[in-house]
């Protein structure tokens, strides 16, 4: 809807890139929410209902298969866009968004600064 305000969720780590995509994000016009543990993930998503999820799924303690295939079976999440937001190789994300029905990746080697304009690239 024009004028909405989107929600980005941020799923990462590593504190730098999420304050880097934070600022990048919100200077775009996106609400954006951090996360830098897994640990209540699910239930986050649930509260926040985000539009997009970019998620680091070389996070230290995450079972991101197990996470991918959670969030992709609820049914309260059927439009949530997914991201990985990673260092992987491009080819090894690749693989990973068809076998999870992932929307895209973003590597953090890219130029972060058109991270914004890749998200939109999904409204």
């Amino acid at each position: 809807m024009p004028g909405e305000k989107r929600k980005v969720m941020v799923l990462d780590d590593n504190i730098i890139s999420l304050m880097i995509a934070e600022e990048l994000l919100v200077a775009h016009g996106y609400e954006v929410v951090k996360m830098s543990a897994p640990h209540g993930c699910i239930a986050k998503l649930d509260y926040e209902m985000p539009d997009v999820l970019l998620i680091d799924i070389g996070m230290p303690r995450l079972a991101a298969d197990d996470l991918l295939d959670q969030i992709r079976n609820s049914r309260d999440h059927d439009d949530l866009v997914i991201v990985l937001y990673s260092d992987m190789a491009a080819e090894e994300l690749e693989k990973l968004c068809h076998a999870k029905d992932v929307n895209g990746y973003f590597c953090k080697s890219m130029d972060v600064t058109r991270l914004p304009d890749f998200v939109d690239r999904f409204f």
